[in-house]
């Protein structure tokens, strides 16, 4: 999805570079005519930006090697697995003066998402008092062995509840959120350590409620029925992203509740410009698309959910 909305709008792909547990070479299957690139040749064309979209645990180490380069970077979330790794990428931000950028796809690649924050940015339900963010996934066959592993594939609240930390920080105008409670819960079968995530964030103008999960049943025409929920003082967004199970056909739809009644806005022609964005932010030395400070600060974020979910939690309260 990266590679191919960059090259739509106009970036050169020099290569690719095989890392371990890559999912069977996918990425030539797409792109059979992108060459695949020893690391020495890849870092001798000297790109300009770097996609990165290996194993998570090993996304860190790539990105402090490319950034340590001269180039920019934009990760695949989870774009870290722990607090170490972070330090490290802080680091070679601060010391290669470079970009550091987490794809947040459920934002950038989605039409509806994108109106969404352009109808709150012109004040259309006024300011932003709670964000409600759904992130339910399919878990599927075709995982590879390193999904199963966290300390591989990294916690589910630093992966999938990347998206709607990302969501609530742009809408309550804030990166400095505080995490009030955060739990997972394991499948009944132990087949993966956390199905279920929930995270309630606090900062900015008001608070947010965060469910992500791999409960998708196969009988959704998609991944997820992803949705984002935006209230305001003066009215509400809902943002159905990929799917409007029982309702409109197709994806981007978004539904507009205020004073003047009720507006359903199908999004699904809109234009998406992240990729030129981007393009243009590696070339102007700019970060419109988003910034190196918002995604580290999301990121810490993500973290402290995942470190509250392992701090032991009170003891219940004896019946009187």
């Amino acid at each position: 999805m990266l590679t191919a909305g960059l090259l739509e709008a106009g970036a050169e792909c020099v290569g690719w570079v095989d890392t371990p547990g890559d999912h069977d070479g996918m990425f030539a299957l797409v792109f059979p005519d992108v060459p695949v690139v020893a690391p020495d040749d890849l870092r001798a064309a000297r790109p300009d930006l770097v996609v990165i979209a290996s194993v998570p645990s090993l996304r860190a180490d790539h990105a402090t090697e490319w950034l340590g380069t001269g180039a920019d970077v934009l990760v695949a979330k989870p774009a870290v697995v722990d607090d170490e790794q972070l330090g490290r990428v802080r680091g070679a931000v601060a010391a290669s003066g470079r970009r550091w950028w987490v794809a947040y796809t459920e934002h950038f690649t989605s039409r509806a998402v994108v109106r969404a924050d352009a109808l709150v940015a012109g004040g259309r339900i006024g300011a932003v008092r709670h964000v409600l963010g759904l992130g339910p996934h399919r878990l599927g066959d075709s995982r590879p062995d390193w999904f199963y592993d966290p300390a591989r594939s990294g916690p589910m609240l630093v992966d999938l509840a990347s998206h709607q930390i990302h969501h609530a920080a742009r809408l309550l105008g804030t990166t400095d959120l505080g995490v009030v409670a955060a739990r997972t819960t394991p499948a009944p079968d132990r087949t993966h350590p956390e199905q279920v995530g929930e995270l309630l964030l606090e900062g900015g103008t008001g608070s947010a409620y965060v469910r992500v999960d791999w409960l998708t049943p196969d009988g959704l025409e998609s991944w997820g029925d992803v949705r984002l929920m935006i209230t305001g003082e003066t009215g509400t967004i809902e943002v159905r992203a990929n799917t409007d199970p029982g309702g409109e056909p197709g994806a981007d739809h978004l539904i507009v509740v205020d004073s003047g009644g009720i507006e359903r806005i199908d999004c699904s022609g809109d234009e998406l410009s992240w990729a030129s964005t981007l393009i243009d932010d590696v070339g102007n030395g700019t970060e419109h698309l988003v910034t190196t400070a918002h995604c580290l600060a999301v990121t810490e974020v993500a973290l402290d959910a995942a470190r509250a979910v392992l701090s032991p939690r009170p003891a219940p309260r004896p019946d009187p």
